[in-house]
């Protein structure tokens, strides 16, 4: 007996005739036109950062306003900026559901109530849009390629491709500035998508942190543990820009990667990315989003150097230990004696989110010869100008912990690096001491002498 198998969105689109251009022009409409679908009550997935759609965000936003549409449910996956949803005269008929606080505006607009934090595992995006179900998808794509194709470009791996196949609508906001990328997982065919308008704002580029003194001491420290022939993941940020430059004068590196920055781009520019030792994918940088700057997306466009995918594949502990040598490299806020890290909150204050670290931390230790890395200052000044260590005895009450301490394997400050997998509790307590602050390092050892600890 053969199952019954539900036709493809590809499939069900089919009965539109003629060329790919031909459907373009059917389903080509004005920002306006297209808004005009949106019901009261519903719940819409937006494409994140750069594919954020923001001619129809706008139209929507009037549309909802002069008929005074009580609630509208956004669920998006990462913001790089202030955007026209989270300004605060719509905070009483909007509801933001995001997987990632991502910017300044995202945290006050969480702070106001208007965003409300999805606390998963950055891989897990699939089915937390499968468990919500919007009925429309909207998001922003790069043109068509020769045979209409469109890219999801910068953020698409951000707005998976089940909830695509599953949305009553899914409009297209083509962007001629977005990238195509390379690899068949972010396509998305004209013939797929119930109606296209046309946008050609800028881009929202992320201007290159400077690094500190301090996060080159700790690149330094990090490139240590980077073999030749490793496979990394690298964030971006300071601490990024700081151990890219010290991985210039390594060989044969890959990537295996959520972000593709600077760093990842710079290196394989000098060569010291090349992919050539790879075990999962060998010859690809592999990735799902890039927040980087104009050079970086002109770099990325048509670039079959990489192969960009779905979080869910890029974020599978599995998948992550089919690299060997797997080294994954990520920021923490704090970290207690005990070895558990906070690398999302400031106190009950969602600063962030827990994206892929835990999944990173647990796939690179899976992985053969792969180790995973924990940075963090060792200090940080407070609201009163005070130096406060973020080493700390234990956490303050109502900390989130992103990464328990039985998953916990390097961690690095500016002081050093100590390896924590395997050793006794005892031990960890001193490992951390001698890597935290000088001015602390007796306060963190009378705590642990109150303790009954030697």
């Amino acid at each position: 007996m053969q199952l019954f198998r539900p036709p493809t969105r590809a499939e069900r689109m089919n009965s539109s005739t003629g060329t790919w251009q031909e459907q373009y022009r059917r389903k080509l409409f004005s920002a306006e036109e297209v808004a005009a679908h949106v019901r009261d009550g519903d719940r819409i997935c937006l494409g994140g950062g750069d594919t954020i759609p923001r001619a129809f965000v706008h139209e929507m936003l009037m549309r909802a306003e002069n008929l005074n549409m009580r609630r509208l449910y956004l669920m998006v996956g990462f913001t790089q900026g202030k955007e026209e949803f989270m300004e605060e005269k719509y905070d009483d008929m909007l509801r933001m559901e995001s997987i990632f606080i991502g910017s300044p505006p995202e945290r006050e607009a969480a702070r106001r109530g208007s965003t409300s934090y999805v606390p998963t595992n950055l891989g897990n995006i699939r089915e937390w849009l499968d468990t919500h179900n919007p009925r429309i998808v909207a998001i922003g794509v790069s043109p068509p390629n020769e045979d209409g194709y469109m890219s999801r470009s910068t953020f698409g791996g951000l707005c998976h491709r089940s909830i695509i196949e599953n949305a009553e609508i899914v409009i297209a906001e083509v962007n001629n500035v977005l990238p195509n990328l390379g690899g068949p997982d972010l396509k998305l065919h004209v013939s797929e998508v119930d109606y296209i308008l046309e946008d050609n704002h800028p881009l929202g580029w992320i201007t290159d942190i400077p690094t500190t003194e301090k996060e080159q001491q700790i690149g330094a420290y990090i490139a240590d543990f980077v073999p030749n022939g490793a496979t990394i993941q690298l964030g971006f940020g300071g601490l990024s820009t700081a151990v890219g430059f010290f991985l210039k004068d390594k060989k044969d590196l890959g990537v295996h990667s959520e972000v593709i920055g600077t760093s990842i781009v710079d290196l394989m520019k000098c060569g010291a990315i090349n992919n050539s030792k790879k075990t999962y994918m060998p010859g690809k940088s592999v990735g799902c989003f890039s927040p980087g700057n104009a050079s970086v997306i002109e770099y990325l466009h048509n670039n079959e150097d990489f192969f960009f995918t779905e979080i869910g594949n890029i974020n599978d502990p599995n998948i992550i230990a089919r690299n060997n040598a797997m080294i994954s490299i990520n920021n923490t806020l704090m970290i207690d004696l005990t070895g558990q890290a906070n690398s999302e909150a400031l106190g009950k204050v969602q600063y962030s989110g827990s994206g892929g670290q835990l999944q990173f931390v647990i796939g690179s230790q899976m992985s053969p010869g792969g180790v995973s890395i924990l940075a963090l200052n060792s200090t940080y000044i407070d609201k009163q100008g005070r130096l406060q260590s973020k080493i700390v005895p234990e956490m303050p009450a109502g900390s989130v912990i992103t990464t328990p301490r039985t998953f916990v394997d390097v961690v690095v400050t500016e002081y050093g690096a100590v390896k924590l997998k395997y050793i006794s509790a005892d031990q960890r307590m001193k490992a951390l001491i001698s890597i935290a602050h000088p001015d602390f390092r007796d306060e963190l050892r009378f705590y642990v002498r109150q303790w009954g600890r030697r």
